[in-house]
């Protein structure tokens, strides 16, 4: 996580000393003669983006349904350690989801490279740092898709120990590939995806460290939690229909009461 931190912290300020760095990378896959990034309309491509996005869902789908399973039955064990399904569901909805979707993308206002005018787009190219450009929603500090490529370095954190350092390097290396697929199509600057990537692993180790620490873990404890969560939803969803169910029935009620008060008065025309 201090890893993170640092490489964060050398990277924000190589980029921000060196802004152009991000536009000169995006020329070299830039057609001055076309006026577009021409990888970006090949089918062979799109297919290969669109099969890696589905990657860390299939990845995350297990723990997913060890939680709902939970919820439906609260009593039954669940079939993944407490702690691991946590992990990996929150450290994903707080990493690709809110804070790279959500936060930074819906907020920080920088056009991607094929809306900058030096790719023949109408925007101002704007570094990283300075989140006030012309783009008002999915813009493209950071990318979304690297982030939740690299966050395959949570599941890559569960390998057993001799494997752990190669699967998490496959992770990594998985992150950086999706990431530079989003340069080679104008649509991320490079700092987009270094930032994606560093701010995502540096949240996927802070969880590891909170949920996964032995000094910390406790999967007792956890499960409990989950099983006290899952009754108190039955509980309320029960409350829910049911005052559905009466609001329902007095509706219906009071239908039958104006239908009967209508067909009265039609029989007396």
């Amino acid at each position: 996580m201090f890893a993170s931190v640092a490489l964060g912290l050398i990277s924000g300020i190589l980029f921000a000393a060196y802004p152009l760095i991000d536009l000169e990378v995006a020329r070299l896959f830039f057609d001055d003669r076309a006026a577009k990034f021409p990888l970006a309309i090949t089918y062979e491509w799109n297919l290969v983006r669109r099969v890696a996005n589905w990657i860390p869902f299939v990845l995350l789908a297990p723990a997913l349904f060890v939680l709902l399973r939970k919820i439906v039955y609260p009593g039954s064990a669940m079939l993944i350690a407490p702690s691991v399904v946590v992990f990996l569901l929150a450290s994903f909805v707080v990493g690709p989801g809110l804070t790279s979707n959500l936060l930074l993308k819906e907020n920080w206002g920088r056009p991607r490279p094929n809306h900058v005018q030096q790719f023949a787009g109408a925007a101002d190219f704007q570094p990283w740092w300075r989140p006030s450009g012309a783009c008002t929603r999915n813009c493209s500090f950071v990318s979304g898709e690297a982030s939740q490529a690299f966050w395959a370095v949570a599941p890559a954190m569960l390998a057993p120990p001799q494997v752990r350092p190669v699967a998490m390097g496959a992770a990594v290396v998985f992150g950086a590939s999706v990431g530079a697929m989003r340069v080679v199509f104008g649509r991320h600057f490079v700092s987009d995806i270094v930032f994606a990537g560093l701010i995502t692993i540096a949240i996927v180790m802070g969880f590891y460290r909170l949920l996964l620490d032995p000094l910390r873990r406790n999967d007792a404890r956890l499960e409990r939690a989950v099983e006290r969560t899952s009754v108190a939803l039955h509980k309320a969803t029960g409350a829910a229909l049911a005052g559905l169910g009466a609001a329902l029935a007095h509706a219906g009620g009071s239908l039958r009461h104006t239908g009967q008060h209508l067909h009265k008065r039609i029989a007396c025309l």
